[in-house]
């Protein structure tokens, strides 16, 4: 999303400002880094055709004038992750009733005009507005001309507008002009186009805020077995999380989602059986970036059965730096593979000796 015109239009007379107008604290309630990552930062390029981040890493898109928190999957967002506003002020706009539903399912027409889905607008103090985008259908309790206090919940993350996946796009202005938290705006000139590789900035975020939300490149959303073959989708609803896998099996599929792929990585995934050996191992370098991505592989049982017991599922993900590997991914993924006559046998037995 690249305007707030994609969710409202407003007559604001504003106040010139500077870049302590505003304090700004986190606006999800999640454990950054372990349930929740910035997926997209702030395009630093203001001309068309390229893109880089405040740190001039790879994590944005062109145009881009949003940061976006993102979830791990579907069942975080079933469970409800609150989002807060980010400081104090008055609720300007809001809209709700929009379905949560992939925009790959219905198509992006279906949300034309609607691009931010559910969501919330707050004024603040000296020209400063937050948006709050793709929220849960019927999460919001706030409705325009509350006065909210910073930290105030406003609603949930949510899969509603121009969405995929679960995360809340954050936007910030000032006098009409989209800026940066990372970065913030010059406070004598007002400028808010700033370099990514810029010293002189003045990031909105409040220091707690500030250090908590350290610049994290890379990192595996989640990962598991399936005994079909996978899609994106249905992975990341939680479709094949929880499968259980007999000796049966004409499948035996290792899976992960991704984000933060870079040019020349090496993505390496194994699979092990309950001997210890690999039955695959498969590696796959990247000649691009890749900002999200949703990798499998699998295999077939070499006689009729599996070996019952533990398997393993092993991803690295190395990147070559200065002259030499860094292991930026490390995880590994158990699951036994089970006779499934026996556990109803077991099942039956206990039922028996309760009674």
């Amino acid at each position: 999303m690249k305007s707030l015109g994609k969710i409202l239009t407003i007559s604001l007379v504003f106040c010139s400002g500077n870049a302590f107008a505003i304090d700004l604290g986190i606006p999800i309630a999640c454990n950054y880094g372990i349930d929740c990552f910035i997926e997209s930062y702030f395009d630093h390029i203001p001309e068309e055709g390229g893109y880089n981040d405040h740190t001039c890493g790879i994590l944005s898109s062109d145009g881009h004038v949003s940061t976006d928190f993102k979830l791990l999957n579907h069942e975080q967002m079933k469970d409800g992750v609150n989002v807060v506003a980010s400081d104090s002020g008055i609720i300007k706009y809001v809209r709700d009733g929009m379905s949560d539903i992939s925009v790959k399912l219905i198509g992006e027409e279906a949300v034309r005009g609607r691009e931010c889905g559910n969501g919330v607008v707050i004024q603040h103090p000296r020209g400063y507005i937050t948006q709050y985008c793709h929220l849960k259908q019927n999460s919001i309790p706030v409705k325009k001309g509350d006065k909210i206090e910073k930290g105030q919940t406003i609603g949930e993350v949510g899969l509603s507008g121009i969405s995929s996946f679960p995360f809340l796009e954050f936007t910030v202005t000032v006098n009409g002009k989209p800026v940066d938290p990372f970065t913030g705006e010059d406070p004598v000139t007002g400028e808010v186009e700033v370099a990514c590789d810029s010293l002189d900035i003045y990031p909105l975020w409040d220091k707690q805020t500030e250090k908590n939300l350290g610049y994290i490149s890379t990192a595996l959303l989640s990962a598991g077995f399936a005994k079909r073959v996978p899609h994106a989708q249905g992975a990341r609803e939680g479709k094949f999380g929880r499968e259980t896998i007999g000796y049966d099996a004409r499948l035996l599929v290792f899976w992960l989602d991704i984000f933060g792929i870079m040019e020349g990585d090496d993505l390496v995934m194994k699979i092990i059986d309950p001997d210890g050996k690999e039955l695959s191992n498969d590696t796959r370098n990247f000649k691009q970036n890749r900002r999200h991505m949703f990798q499998f592989m699998g295999l077939k049982p070499e006689s009729e059965h599996w070996p019952l017991g533990e398997y393993k599922g092993q991803i690295e993900l190395l990147r070559k730096e200065a002259g030499y590997t860094e292991k930026v991914v490390e995880h590994e993924v158990i699951i036994d593979i089970i006779d499934p006559d026996a556990v109803v046998e077991n099942t039956d037995d206990a039922s028996q000796s309760d009674q």
